[in-house]
């Protein structure tokens, strides 16, 4: 049985698994809104909420280089082990989102508040009916101005839409 030791950070023990301990008692992490693992610890006398992937990868691997991001290798983001996480830069950790399916656009989004359906069906209205106003549409369709507004002008858009768009950057380097 291999017992780790945790490193010390201001009076607590961080864990190479991620658990954080401040004398026997085990801290609660919680759940941000966008699935990232978060830690509240009182550090010289103020509260200040913590990635535990971030402090466990400075912990235990080094400091990030300016420019790059602490990512999960198997884009588990309650998988907070140090030898599952890396440095790498933004570009590269969204590409790898694309590939594993984790990345969070449209339908998949936690706050999301307009479909995919209700987005491509405005777009297909709204190129068949190009000379129509934003107010009109928006009182036969009971959709808001500003929705019909960034759809028209291509801010809103689908995930398969943005995954496509992403994708095409990744390969051509934008």
């Amino acid at each position: 049985m291999k017992i780790y030791c945790g490193m010390n950070f201001y009076g607590y023990q961080v864990f190479p698994d991620g658990v954080v301990k401040k004398g026997e008692k085990t801290m609660v992490p919680f759940l941000d809104k966008d699935g990232y693992v978060r830690i509240g610890l009182t550090i010289n006398g103020k509260q200040r909420k913590f990635y535990v992937h971030r402090l466990v990868y400075e912990l235990y691997v080094g400091p990030l280089m300016i420019g790059e991001v602490c990512c999960h290798n198997d884009s588990n983001r309650i998988n907070n082990h140090y030898k599952n996480l890396r440095s790498d830069s933004q570009k590269n950790n969204v590409a790898d989102k694309l590939n594993n399916g984790t990345w969070q656009a449209g339908d998949k989004h936690p706050r999301v508040k307009y479909t995919d359906g209700q987005i491509e069906s405005l777009q297909i209205f709204i190129a068949r009916n190009p000379k129509l106003s934003d107010s009109y549409i928006a009182s036969i369709s009971k959709l808001p101005r500003s929705l019909i507004y960034d759809v028209r002008r291509g801010r809103r858009k689908t995930r398969q839409q943005r995954i496509n768009e992403r994708k095409s950057n990744v390969l051509h380097g934008n």
